[in-house]
């Protein structure tokens, strides 16, 4: 048999096994289609949820303005302050907790100094005389989380009398110690004062240098 005969006898058998077989191959080129759109779809849908969660929710630190309270009755002028978002106040425990082979002052020097925001919930404030007052607040709603406390201006943030305990607020302010006993106290220089639950940054600000 010559070549060109073997080329169209070929030729005729694969066109008549086509036609036999032409539901077998609508099929299978119907399930080939539907495998590479599935693994397609999957590959976007797995490359897009990995962007997202790329994207931080909140910044590491924010520029906040201090000094407005003491502004409007002193004549002081308004800054802008950078606060740590993180650590959070257990977060920060933790941390001391896994610093064991440091001493005291050295741990003490890890935290101190370091400006923060937080939310906590407000549980009450004892007189400190001079027009001052102690705050007490608590990073638990229920109350046994960790404690924090701060000694604050009563003229400078009058909200402080109407507040219920169990209020969620966010305090910014200036870390002078750590207390890692019990459930820990943290104490703050308080500079900023926010007496509502909502964020007192927008959610898209760039982080702070």
């Amino acid at each position: 048999m010559s070549r060109l005969a073997k080329k169209m006898f070929t030729n005729s058998t694969f066109v008549q096994f086509l036609k036999r077989s032409r539901p077998r191959v609508v099929l299978l080129g119907v399930g080939v289609a539907l495998l590479l759109l599935f693994v397609g779809g999957g590959l976007y849908f797995q490359k897009s949820h990995r962007i997202e969660k790329k994207q931080p929710s909140v910044p590491k630190a924010v520029e906040l303005k201090i000094g407005q309270e003491n502004a409007k009755n002193d004549g002081e002028k308004v800054q802008q302050a950078s606060f740590f978002l993180h650590p959070l106040p257990d977060e920060l425990l933790q941390q001391l907790a896994s610093m064991e082979n440091l001493n005291e002052n050295a741990t003490d020097d890890k935290f101190t100094g370091l400006r923060v925001l937080w939310p906590v919930y407000y549980y009450s404030n004892q007189d400190a005389g001079g027009g001052k007052s102690t705050l007490l607040l608590d990073v638990s709603e229920d109350g046994f989380g960790v404690l924090i406390e701060s000694e604050v201006e009563l003229a400078a943030y009058p909200a402080l009398n109407t507040l219920q305990a169990g209020q969620k607020i966010w305090i910014g302010g200036e870390i002078l110690a750590v207390d890692p006993s019990g459930t820990g106290t943290i104490y703050l220089k308080t500079e900023h004062l926010q007496f509502t639950a909502e964020q007192p940054f927008q959610a898209g600000q760039p982080q702070a240098n």
